[in-house]
């Protein structure tokens, strides 16, 4: 690799290991509301739901969650979808897109978070307000389900939103183009 080129990453063992530690945290902060302005226990509730939608809509949810991030980083590309990959770390079990043309900072946060506001954040705010329990289960396994992006998103935090940075192809991360 080119000395003016640095990478930034997390290992996906590392990264799904610290994201067991958002589990308490996204639970507390969606199922405190949901408690307080619908009297239910979200666990409790979530019992009356068909296991079988349940079950369905983790893995449609993990397709939409990926194509997600990938549609949001087309739009920056120039060869736009044809840019973009995905496939499973089949050792973690862990689904990924990849974007192999840099990407502006705010585009890479764009597409990083689009997953985590769709499907989690947005999901949640229904869920409060309507007192769905399943679409607030969904909203919390979908936000904690962002755990990986919302890292890779930390560790930009100290670059600037026009540097250039390229998404890594192995680990959760990515590459700093410019300085």
């Amino acid at each position: 690799m080119p000395e003016n080129k640095k990478e930034y990453t997390i290992s996906i063992k590392r990264a799904n290991i610290i994201v067991l530690f958002f589990i308490f945290p996204v639970a507390f902060f969606y199922m405190l509301p949901f408690y307080f302005l619908w009297g239910k226990n979200i666990v409790g509730s979530i019992k009356s739901i068909s296991l079988t939608i349940v079950l369905l809509s983790i893995p449609v949810g993990i397709v939409i969650h990926e194509l997600s991030h990938g549609l949001v980083w087309a739009l920056f590309t120039t060869k736009g979808i044809r840019s973009i990959s995905y496939g499973i770390k089949w050792e973690y079990l862990t689904p990924y897109c990849h974007c192999s043309e840099p990407l502006k900072v705010w585009q890479y946060i764009a597409g990083g978070l689009s997953p985590l506001f769709l499907m989690g954040i947005l999901p949640g705010i229904y869920a409060i307000i309507s007192g769905d329990a399943f679409i607030m289960f969904f909203a919390m396994f979908f936000t904690w389900a962002a755990g990986g992006d919302i890292q890779a998103v930390w560790m930009l935090r100290k670059f600037k939103m026009g540097q250039m940075v390229k998404d890594h192809p192995e680990d959760l991360g990515f590459i700093i183009v410019d300085d």
